[in-house]
């Protein structure tokens, strides 16, 4: 797996952060002239394609434009997939994000004194490298200390900050032991063994719906629910887990649901299931802990005693079985049953004794 880890450029003199400015900006500028060719004409990574922006036009040598050409592509292509899936217009994009380079303009080596980086950089200038020092951080120390743990020649460049990658070899899991996640909109997350994390997110998704859209404040109302995520996140018992299981959401917030009015459709709008569902998978890597993702069918209706399914067992936040009366908290009834419905699948011989995971 890799991990990003972001380093600041406030070390580097004016001049060379006058540099980077005049490379971003060339390079920003070949981008979006190849989007504009490909949006309307085929083209692909090769010389006649590459020769649609004259060396006339710009400042970047032959390397810079084929790495510009191969992002503009990129560009275009998820551009198109995304308007597709969502059945929308697309429009041209316009970029104005990081420049992605390999080890074929960046190489980083081991500093000296207090700056313990130097990342070497190519520059409009042929022939000539910018030398950037720069500093570690506790999060480039974290993964550098992973057993194995490589970091890869590249970086991502941007106005005020680069990002570098670390490579740390897959590990196999450890042991301990199986835990199902139920994800909601009011409690962010329940486990199979009753753990409610994220309690108060309903206040917080109600706070980002009040919020004028592109205002400073709702955007800082947004960070604060991805802080909010991540710290939640990082309380679940990590060390002691050794199989996690997921339900596999997706496409919750399109179209209009049976049954679901426009309260619940407001409510899913500051809710970012995805985002739970990558930092979960992120943290388990991290820690080595099995991860897998189930179809949530019938999970909140199933009874895991009897496995009577019905619309009937679960009213509002409670389940109470039609056939047993079998009765508990409904999210935790579907952690439990995403758990089962995983370990089933994995043919793992873990599964849970049900009177000791109820």
């Amino acid at each position: 797996m890799k991990r990003a880890v972001k380093l600041s450029l406030k070390f580097s003199t004016q001049k060379k952060r006058n540099a980077i400015t005049a490379l971003l900006q060339s390079y920003r500028a070949a981008v979006n002239f190849y989007i504009k060719y490909l949006w309307t004409n085929k083209g692909k990574l090769d010389k006649a394609t590459l020769a649609i922006l004259p060396s006339t036009n710009t400042r970047l040598s032959e390397r810079f434009k084929s790495q510009a050409l191969k992002q503009a592509l990129e560009t275009v292509i998820f551009t198109k997939k995304s308007a597709k899936a969502l059945k929308k217009y697309g429009k041209c994009p316009i970029f104005k994000g990081s420049a992605i380079l390999d080890s074929k303009f960046v190489s980083i080596e081991q500093g000296k004194g207090s700056f313990d980086i130097v990342i070497r950089l190519s520059c409009l200038n042929k022939g000539s490298k910018l030398v950037i020092p720069t500093k570690k951080t506790k999060v480039f120390n974290k993964w550098i200390a992973f057993p194995k743990a490589k970091l890869l020649q590249g970086c991502s460049l941007s106005d005020n900050t680069l990002v570098v990658w670390v490579d740390i070899p897959d590990s196999l899991p450890k042991q301990g032991k199986a835990l199902g996640v139920d994800i909601g909109i009011n409690k962010l997350i329940t486990t199979s063994d009753g753990v409610k994390l994220g309690e108060d997110f309903k206040k917080l998704r109600d706070k980002i719906n009040r919020k004028k859209p592109k205002s400073k404040a709702k955007h800082r109302a947004l960070k604060e629910r991805n802080n909010f995520i991540r710290c939640e996140i990082n309380k679940l018992p990590w060390g002691a887990i050794g199989f996690l299981a997921v339900e596999k959401l997706k496409d919750l917030k399109k179209g209009k649901k049976k049954g679901k009015g426009k309260v619940f459709r407001k409510a899913l709008i500051p809710w970012t299931y995805r985002q739970v569902i990558e930092g979960l998978q992120q943290k388990a890597q991290e820690n080595r802990v099995h991860f897998e993702m189930v179809d949530p069918a019938y999970t909140s209706q199933m009874c895991p005693i009897c496995g009577m399914v019905s619309r009937d067992n679960r009213k509002a936040e409670d389940f109470d079985c039609i056939y047993c009366h079998y009765h508990n908290d409904a999210d935790k009834v579907g952690a439990i049953n995403i758990l089962n419905k995983a370990l089933c699948l994995t043919g793992s011989l873990k599964s849970p004794v049900l009177n000791k995971v109820i």
